[in-house]
């Protein structure tokens, strides 16, 4: 299963389409901050599935946070700004092993990361609202209960 990350995407709709035109996922996780383009996302596509979370610019309804599995492989999904991620990761890296995540997703620093740490893989997949046209986005592909994570 190939599985597309964004995050703050703030309102660039244009450059998540095109990735998704790209890479022709079979699933999505939109991180927040402008969930309501993950929501015009799904309006797009709307048999593609989406698990989506709000970020620190989000006013409208919509969870938090989300622990969710695919192919045996558990992720948690956050924003980040809840776990104050621009001042480290040790509280994300906590909350995912207290949640029997495998894999961290998260924004709000706009900068794309992927790393194990402290029992877990950290992915942030920078801002899909795009630096020079060019969004930044991950692809996970998870087969098997395994995975591999590519920034884009």
């Amino acid at each position: 299963m190939k599985i597309l990350v964004f995050s703050d995407s703030h309102g660039r709709l244009s450059l998540m389409l095109d990735a998704i035109e790209k890479e022709q996922p079979q699933r999505v996780f939109f991180l927040g901050d402008n969930y309501r383009d993950g929501q015009a996302l799904a309006d797009v596509y709307p048999d593609l599935p989406m698990d989506m979370v709000r970020g620190n610019c989000d006013l409208c309804i919509g969870p938090d946070e989300l622990l969710v599995e695919a192919e045996g492989v558990r992720f948690f999904l956050a924003h980040g700004h809840r776990f104050y991620a621009k001042q480290g990761t040790d509280r994300l890296v906590e909350e995912g092993k207290r949640r029997g995540a495998a894999v961290v997703c998260f924004g709000h620093t706009h900068q794309a990361l992927s790393q194990p740490e402290g029992g877990v893989w950290l992915l942030n997949p920078g801002t899909a609202g795009g630096v020079n046209n060019r969004p930044g986005y991950a692809v996970v592909t998870v087969r098997g209960g395994t995975f591999r994570v590519d920034l884009r």
